[in-house]
């Protein structure tokens, strides 16, 4: 078939992982990200690519740099780079690159690379010595093009009283899913611990993996030293993990450009179609905290489109906690036995913060370069569930480019209850947050009788051991200043 020749083609990638931090010779985020450019630079198998380069874009993460796509342009030689630095978001590398494909698409760009990456391992080993690393000057440079909405994770009550905290909230969903199942405490708890198995067993397959150690469904359920409950009934294993130094990179280019670089056939993965669908920031304000509804928009979205997903050979779904995973199997149906991940997942393979589904992408060309005629979907998932990303890529080029889309879910919501509100409420979902010593708080999300919600706490046992021994999602309390009591 003839191929456009502003057809976007992903024609390299790279990831690059140091297990054990160099505190002789300690790397910061932008020596990790430009290694990991310069690797997707050769991995291309073009010649001069990189004075081509026409924009560097990079996710944002725990790094303070005003523009570190300059540092890294300077580092690499690619002088004529337009710089990009995106917002936050676990959702946004999905995303941008269907933005850079839409760019390549409309003649704006030629050769795109989009990187991130961290070296929180070596600053975290680091501070243990009292040291810090070396600070990196940045130079003027053209203005920059920040990209991306800000990513909101709750208000300063809400995350002062831990409901707005990633491992509580997707916690506290996880509690709303069982209790709408109908599943025991004990049965949940399987489920998410026979779902994070099979992202641990991919995980040691993985050469880049923060934790290839593989553990068994028993290991990851169980509090153990090693393994202790973060946020009942997550444990350690079930969290994401971002103290990595780690980095990946993936440049998409025009078809016509990948032809004049002489690209070779077998490095190309073209970009298919992407979609990104937005939810509420909060859970607090949808109507059923069991349920996703831009995951189910994102859902009908894509089999409008593409079909079935049973019928996608290779997945990754997004791994920072079992809850988001177990919706999407449901919503997308596909089955949770499948082998749902290319990395192992944020719990074991690890990833910079916000840069997950960009290690996947870097993760799934290879698979799809060595399984020519499957296609492959990559999931971002940012906020708290609150955004949702998929892309859908293939080595055969599409018949036609689907430009990316952003729907914004449409649904009914609740209201968000003054955090100083009183009264009798129903429980919605549970968690509580333990630290080395055992439980410390209960964080539950209580809904009044107008349907408004509101994060509330208790540092009372019984309260604590109630939710952790039997079914209180549903069960009516009352909640005082923030503070709740059955």
């Amino acid at each position: 078939m003839t191929i456009d020749p502003r057809t976007p083609v992903i024609i390299g990638i790279s990831q690059i992982s140091y297990p054990t931090p160099r505190l002789d010779n300690p790397l910061d985020a932008i020596d990790i990200m430009s290694e990991a450019v310069s690797a997707a630079l050769a991995d291309t198998g073009g010649s001069d690519v990189a004075n081509a380069i026409d924009t560097l874009a990079v996710v944002a993460g725990l790094f303070s740099f005003r523009d570190p796509a300059a540092l890294i342009a300077a580092e690499i030689g690619a002088h004529n780079a337009r710089t990009v630095l995106t917002s936050m978001g676990g959702n946004t590398p999905i995303t941008f690159t269907g933005e850079l494909g839409d760019r390549i698409w409309r003649g704006e760009a030629d050769i795109a690379v989009l990187v991130s990456g961290e070296s929180n391992a070596t600053r975290r080993a680091l501070k243990r010595q009292g040291r810090r690393l070396k600070h990196r000057a940045e130079q003027s440079s053209e203005p920059m093009q920040a990209w991306g909405p800000t990513l909101e994770m709750g208000s300063e009550v809400d995350t002062a009283r831990g409901g707005e905290l990633p491992r509580n909230t997707y916690a506290v969903m996880d509690s709303a899913i069982r209790a709408h199942r109908g599943e025991s405490l004990d049965d949940a708890r399987d489920r998410a611990a026979e779902l994070w198995a099979g992202y641990a067993g991919v995980a040691t397959a993985n050469p880049h993996a923060a934790d290839p150690a593989g553990m068994t469904a028993s290991e990851i359920r169980n509090p153990s030293p090693t393994n202790r409950m973060v946020s009942w009934p997550y444990t350690k294993a079930m969290c994401a993990n971002n103290h990595v130094d780690q980095a990946a990179a993936v440049i998409v280019a025009s078809t016509e450009a990948a032809d004049r670089f002489g690209v070779p056939a077998e490095k190309r993965i073209y970009v298919h179609d992407t979609v990104t669908t937005v939810d509420t920031d909060s859970i607090l304000t949808r109507r059923e905290l069991h349920h996703v509804p831009a995951l189910a928009l994102a859902a009908a979205e894509m089999t409008e489109r593409w079909g079935s997903l049973t019928d996608i050979k290779h997945l990754d779904f997004y791994g920072c906690f079992p809850s988001v995973v177990t919706l999407s199997c449901e919503l997308l149906g596909i089955s949770p036995s499948r082998q749902l991940t290319v990395t192992g997942g944020l719990g074991f393979a690890g990833a910079p913060l916000n840069f997950a589904a960009g290690q996947s992408l870097a993760a799934m060309v290879p698979v799809l370069r060595a399984d020519p005629s499957s296609q492959g979907v990559v999931q971002g998932n940012g906020g708290h569930a609150s955004k949702h990303s998929f892309g859908l890529y293939s080595a055969q080029p599409p018949q036609a480019y689907h430009s990316a889309t952003v729907a914004y879910d449409q649904s009914p919501t609740t209201a968000q209850a003054d955090p100083g509100r009183s009264g009798d409420v129903v429980v919605d979902g549970v968690t509580v947050e333990h630290d080395s010593e055992g439980p410390v708080r209960a964080v539950l999300a209580c809904r009044f009788d107008d349907g408004s919600r509101l994060w509330a706490n208790s540092t009372d046992v019984a309260v604590m051991t109630a939710i952790e021994t039997k079914e209180t999602v549903g069960t009516n309390g009352t909640v005082s200043a923030g503070q709740f009591s059955f």
